[in-house]
């Protein structure tokens, strides 16, 4: 696999630190005229990360400075390097002397394409960065001649892309600071290419960048994809350039990946690839992994994730039983309870709906309350929850931690299931330690 020796593109060193990402020429408009001046891009890391644009304009009347303080006038439009950024402007200062004027833009949405366009931009590769992923070991590593610091490579190949993710230098100071302070660090950086070296346009980009960030989602069981894209044509110029920030700052997380068995990346990628290009299975995959990332983040609710993994199992359902496989009607499906939805989905994947051993509370609750398997007694808790009117409201407070977690195994499963995965995973239910790892069920 050949890859460009990229590093990263702009200055990341700083953890938690406000990042230049350019200095253009800008202009903004109020009652059809335009003022011109510079604009500071920066990615601001705290208190979140966010893109913003700082502008410093000259030769502006006062009362036009005060009437924008005032809000009396509107900023119709606001450009950086001659490209429209829609959005509104944050602070709005000035100095009546000097007639200048200072404003803090916040772009309408994310990423703000910078440089080139969608259609007419041609690339050789992408270089992407990934804040706050999980400290990988590697499936190759390399040393840096300079300080003699490893690097850690983990490569990834499907459906004519090729990807190669590394650490830096500085990994494992950046991970060591965010468990003391937490936020954001840059830890890894990327390469996106054509395995053929042919090359492609900005369109072809994003739609390989948003399955790339899906993925490392999925994978980090966090929000983390690539951010901050630049992209380079075959004599080296940067030609492409999106800016945008990370969405979850630091926090633990447990996932079906482990991090010192890279190889399990480099199993899911092509059958996760081939599932996305399907546009049914695409959208499926967006909501289901969206749900799932909520629902895993323990700090946003126990309960409230019971009931959105559910959701999520559902939603996956419907998608496999129904239009993928046709294993029933949709009518059919609508009339199904809840357990046996997850029922047919579990079933047909060759995935256990026995109570599992380490889930000791429910399997005591089911003798009790004669739940005949885990589809059944995890609806039952979800259904306490949801249901004022239920007999068992908010009665098994013991078991929720295990429905929890019950729930995002069965999920996680049905998604490697789905994507043709096979391979080892962390089993959430029993793993103990990084490391440990066994077989997905269907291999056992």
């Amino acid at each position: 696999m050949s890859m460009p020796d990229f590093q990263p593109c702009y200055d990341f060193s700083g953890p938690n630190e406000s990042i230049l990402l350019a200095d253009r020429p800008a202009s903004f408009s109020v009652d059809n005229t335009d003022y011109e001046g510079r604009a500071e891009v920066r990615l601001d890391l705290q208190p979140r990360a966010n893109i913003h644009i700082y502008g410093m304009f000259g030769n502006i009347p006062f009362p036009i400075v005060a009437q924008c303080f005032s809000r009396q006038k509107e900023i119709s439009s606001f450009s950086v390097g001659g490209k429209n950024v829609p959005g509104c402007a944050l602070n709005i200062g000035g100095d009546q002397q000097d007639q200048t004027m200072t404003l803090t833009w916040a772009p309408k949405s994310e990423p703000v394409i910078g440089t080139g366009d969608d259609a007419a931009t041609a690339m050789s590769y992408i270089v992407f960065h990934l804040f706050n992923f999980k400290d990988i070991i590697g499936m190759r590593r390399s040393v840096v001649k300079a300080n003699g610091s490893t690097v850690a490579h983990v490569d990834l190949e499907s459906e004519g892309w090729q990807v190669e993710i590394k650490s830096l230098p500085n990994t494992d100071d950046s991970f060591k600071y965010m468990n003391e302070i937490g936020g954001f660090c840059l830890t890894h950086i990327g390469c996106l290419k054509h395995k053929d070296n042919s090359l492609f346009d900005g369109k072809s980009a994003w739609h390989a960048l948003d399955a790339l960030r899906y993925f490392f989602s999925f994978s980090r069981g966090c929000w983390c994809g690539p951010v901050c894209t630049v992209g380079f044509d075959d004599s080296e110029n940067r030609v492409w350039e999106c800016w945008s920030s990370p969405k979850d700052a630091w926090h633990f997380c447990y996932s079906w990946f482990d991090r010192h068995h890279c190889e399990q990346l480099s199993a899911l990628f092509p059958g996760f690839i081939a599932k996305w290009h399907q546009e049914n299975w695409r959208e499926a995959l967006r909501e289901v992994i969206y749900w799932y990332l909520n629902s895993n983040n323990s700090s946003r609710g126990i309960d409230a994730g019971i009931i959105l993994t559910q959701a999520a199992i559902e939603r996956l359902s419907y998608e496999y039983a129904v239009k993928d496989r046709r294993l029933i009607e949709a009518k059919g499906f609508k009339d199904l309870k809840a357990s046996d939805k997850f029922r047919l989905l579990f079933s047909s994947l060759d995935i256990s709906i026995d109570i599992p051993n380490a889930t000791s509370e429910m399997r005591k609750l089911a003798k009790q309350c004669k739940w005949a398997d885990s589809p059944h007694a995890l609806t039952e808790i979800r259904n306490s929850l949801v249901h004022p009117e239920n007999k068992q409201h908010a009665q098994f407070h013991n078991a929720y931690f295990e429905a929890w977690r019950l729930g995002l195994w069965f999920l996680e499963l049905a998604l490697l299931r789905i994507c043709g995965y096979s391979g080892s995973y962390s089993n959430r239910l029993t793993a103990k330690i990084v490391g440990q790892v066994e077989e997905v069920p269907w291999l056992q």
